[in-house]
């Protein structure tokens, strides 16, 4: 929490408590709805992450973010409720992890949709290099703002009325801006792959689930980051935590959600696919994801790997599962 730049502490106490009281209204709200999330996908988390074949990259960003928020929205709570008056290091350590923590967590669940997109556009160099360079964009320039405003805002964090008070650089709204603008070229890409697997006729029940969680991600994320931006922006400093609490807890369920969605995908194929094999496609037969890529070739007919190696179908390699499923779906219009 913060105060004002020239406005004395006995000035705005007043103020202070009441918008601290918005606040922490607000940071219960994201914490209990974040909460009652993790309980109700638990069991797919168990099923889809801890008993997968490996760990890989996504399986890592989903843990990084499925305990890392609610651990920091706890420390949030008590830093509501309970700062004694004398913890002016745990104000200046626990502000400045905070804000990388953040950071981090936005930036990597925009790691994942990235990903998707990738695949969506089925792995052309020239999205991957747009994404890369975007990406980079929105990274630099993020850090930067966060690690110049923390330079300004640490010295002066002081507890004050069981908060953690200090004066928000003016700048610092602006950290929010590379969020919406990655988000936007991430929903750009996404709908111009989504005319153009409709101009192809190569939707499928994949690139439907990437477009459905695509979009909706877009809606909840750029919702939270121009709610961030704009309390950020205009509203009174106090209130800077109004928008960015909840919004973190929202963002990360965003995050989840795609990637169980698509692990719960590649598993029930893995289930009806045991008894089918490439030789039986015909234009009526549903598209059966094979156990494996290596180095994106055919494998072995379905059926002949374990079950427990289709999870992996939705990291790192989703863009070799989307450019054979292309293929498969040319294979069969030309049948027809």
């Amino acid at each position: 929490m913060s105060i004002p730049g020239g406005v004395g502490l006995s000035q705005s106490i007043e103020t202070i408590i009441r918008h601290g009281a918005a606040v922490r209204s607000m940071t219960l709200a994201g914490f209990t709805i974040l909460a009652y999330d993790h309980i109700l996908t638990f069991s797919q988390e168990v099923d889809l992450i801890w008993r997968a074949s490996s760990f890989s990259f996504a399986s890592a960003i989903f843990l990084f973010n499925r305990y890392t928020v609610p651990l920091m929205l706890i420390v949030d709570i008590y830093e509501f409720f309970g700062v004694a008056d004398d913890s002016a290091m745990f104000c200046k350590v626990w502000t400045g992890l905070q804000s990388v923590l953040t950071v981090m967590s936005f930036m990597s669940i925009h790691a994942i949709a990235a990903l998707r997109i990738h695949a969506l556009h089925n792995g052309k160099v020239w999205v991957k290099h747009l994404l890369w360079i975007a990406g980079a964009i929105y990274f630099l320039s993020s850090a930067s703002i966060i690690v110049t405003a923390q330079v300004q805002l640490l010295p002066n964090m002081q507890p004050f009325h069981h908060a953690c008070v200090g004066q928000i650089p003016w700048f610092l709204w602006m950290v929010w801006l590379p969020s919406v603008i990655f988000e936007s070229v991430l929903f750009t890409l996404t709908v111009c792959a989504m005319l153009d697997a409709d101009r192809r006729r190569t939707l499928n029940t994949l690139s439907h689930i990437l477009f459905r969680d695509g979009m909706l991600y877009f809606i909840v994320v750029s919702f939270c980051s121009l709610f961030s931006l704009l309390v950020w922006a205009f509203a009174d400093p106090s209130l800077s935590g109004l928008a960015r609490y909840f919004a973190l807890a929202v963002v990360n369920i965003a995050g989840s959600r795609m990637v169980l969605n698509l692990k719960s995908y590649a598993a029930s194929q893995s289930f009806s696919g045991l008894t089918s094999s490439w030789g039986n496609i015909t234009p009526s037969t549903t598209v059966r994801f094979p156990a494996t890529y290596v180095s994106a070739q055919r494998p072995d007919p379905i059926g002949t790997k374990s079950s427990r190696s289709y999870v992996d179908l939705v990291d790192l390699e989703m863009h070799a599962i989307e450019r054979d499923n292309q293929q498969v779906g040319t294979r069969m219009m030309h049948q027809s």
